[in-house]
């Protein structure tokens, strides 16, 4: 047996029990599903009474061979065990409770042993089903505090080195050419300028997404990947976490969120609020226009990783939940005339 489970196959009573620290005398998997990575529920008895969890939720390699290559090559698996161990207990932000996180150092073999969220009460997919401003604002604090806390950091270069900047990965180029050719003709003329603005100019507007002051970024912030713990919003799949600028998170946040009457009238107003929050929490934030104009650049950002996910059809998120974020996007790409500002900036 591997020292790191990376098959659900491979668990055991007593690996369990061994991490752990607990007297497991049985399991149950339920829920057993592949996205981006492997994901499963795992039901434990203990064979004496204990603190320990009764349900918890297993990440592992996918058993897809192509998808299982894509993770490992992109570091995501890795990644997000590294944060599990070296991070989660710092970061000013509600997560998931780990209980047990490993990583090889190719990442090709990784497991995360993590909190069932519903088990503590969590909500999910909240944006979509109790929408408010009040919520997208304790969103935006939230992510003052992540921001704040490691804005410009002399830890960056040290003992968080091992968080790099975003991964530039080929394949979004390929994914993109391929939603364009599958979609366009069903989309709005903004998805194909979009489109073939990202084809024609890949390096340069990558190169436009890593200005301005570095800081811990979560890197991809969308519905799907938040909960919420009472009033508290909570942060989940840590597998893009980066070093960037923090428009990279609250761009890619508004921009996939706010709805089109709220891309019209409230955009600037949570923009300053987020400004305003960074001030609070000590962070040398920039002006206001500066933020702003990064935000019209990542609002493409998220963009460009909802074209790749549509390009691959139901394997790494349902088709009609990624148009309805589309519809959204293109929504904060007209309203916040990105096509345009970003040409401007590459002129």
């Amino acid at each position: 047996m591997s020292s790191i489970p990376i098959h659900l196959a491979e668990l055991s009573s007593e690996w369990l029990a061994q991490v752990l620290d607990a007297p497991v005398s049985a399991f149950r998997l339920t829920d057993t599903h592949a996205g981006t990575t492997g994901r499963a529920v795992v039901e434990l008895e203990y064979a004496s009474t204990c603190d320990s969890p009764r349900r918890l939720f297993v990440k592992l390699p996918p058993t897809d061979e192509a998808q299982r290559a894509f993770v490992c090559s992109s570091g995501m698996g890795r990644r997000e065990a590294l944060f599990y161990q070296r991070l989660a207990r710092e970061v000013p932000l509600r997560v998931p409770r780990c209980y047990h996180a490993a990583t090889s150092a190719s990442g090709e073999q990784y497991i995360m042993l993590l909190e069932h969220l519903e088990d503590s009460g969590c909500t999910f997919h909240n944006a979509s089903t109790a929408y408010s401003l009040d919520y997208i604002r304790r969103v935006l604090a939230a992510f003052a505090r992540l921001h704040a806390a490691y804005w410009e950091s002399p830890r960056l270069g040290r003992d968080l080195a091992w968080v790099q900047p975003p991964l530039q990965h080929d394949i979004a180029v390929q994914l993109v050419d391929r939603a364009l050719s599958l979609h366009s003709a069903a989309m709005p003329a903004v998805f194909q300028d979009m489109g073939e603005l990202y084809l024609q100019q890949t390096a340069a507007i990558h190169r436009l997404w890593e200005e301005g002051a570095a800081t811990l970024v979560h890197g991809d912030v969308h519905d799907a990947n938040l909960f919420l713990a009472g009033d508290t919003p909570g942060f989940l799949d840590w597998a893009l976490l980066a070093r960037a600028p923090a428009m990279r998170d609250t761009g890619y946040f508004l921009a996939a969120t706010l709805s089109p009457e709220h891309q019209q009238t409230q955009q600037k107003n949570l923009l300053a609020y987020y400004r305003e929050q960074l001030l609070a929490n000590g962070a040398a934030a920039p002006a206001f226009e500066e933020l702003w104009r990064q935000y019209q650049w990542h609002a493409a950002y998220v963009w460009v990783g909802a074209a790749a996910t549509l390009a691959m059809g139901d394997a790494w998120q349902p088709v009609n939940y990624v148009l309805r974020s589309l519809e959204r996007l293109h929504g904060a790409l007209e309203a916040l005339d990105s096509v345009a500002a970003i040409r401007r900036q590459l002129a």
